[in-house]
């Protein structure tokens, strides 16, 4: 691959969208981060892996934190975190790689590079509950449950740190429906949507 590309992707529980962002990063060649870049984050933060991974797109305290005796905020875990993982997301973009990033807000940490195609993945909530029923094994009660317990989760993070909606058209480039065009149909999608994105002058 000639040009950088970076493709973001925002899902909906049970929409198939890490696994559509997994196929998609083999089938171009290009890296894949998810769940390795908590590893990344703990790193840069200098907080363990467990704190880490335990506020991985949840908040696990919604206020600054006061220092006693001090007029001044304190920076939370929940931010500390935010802020290295957007960084370790910019540093992969600045190093000229292209990969593929699930979540982790990665939509709006780039969102003013013109290399970058963000991309949400949805589906009905019927679709989703099948979906989690197969997976985990759940009764349709539970994954329902699950499911809406999961969207709030990732929702109340998106729009804590970016100010916006999560799952709003604005500030996407793709909106997939993945209940109809299945995984691999929303990967060929994406495909093209790429091969589109990095035929454009950038220049003009």
């Amino acid at each position: 691959m000639d040009k950088q590309l970076v493709i973001t992707i925002g899902r909906s529980f049970g929409s198939g969208g890490r696994e559509i962002g997994e196929r998609l990063a083999q089938a171009l060649g290009i890296g894949f981060y998810d769940r390795n870049l908590i590893d990344m984050a703990a790193k840069k933060s200098g907080l363990g892996r467990a704190v880490v991974g335990n506020a991985d797109e949840k908040l696990i305290g919604r206020f600054l934190e006061l220092t006693p005796g001090l007029d001044l905020v304190q920076e939370n875990t929940n931010e500390k975190i935010y802020r290295a993982q957007a960084e370790v997301i910019r540093g992969i973009v600045k190093r000229g790689e292209s990969c593929v990033i699930v979540g982790r807000g990665a939509d709006y940490v780039l969102r003013n590079r013109h290399e970058v195609l963000k991309v949400y993945i949805y589906a009905p909530m019927e679709s989703r509950i099948q979906t989690v029923m197969e997976r985990y094994g759940f009764k349709e009660d539970e994954a329902e449950k699950v499911i809406r317990h999961m969207d709030k989760t990732r929702r109340n993070y998106y729009e804590y740190f970016t100010d916006r909606n999560w799952d709003q058209k604005e500030g996407k480039d793709l909106l997939i429906d993945s209940s109809e065009f299945g995984i691999q149909g929303s990967v060929e999608l994406i495909k093209t949507a790429a091969s589109i994105k990095l035929e454009r002058d950038w220049d003009v």
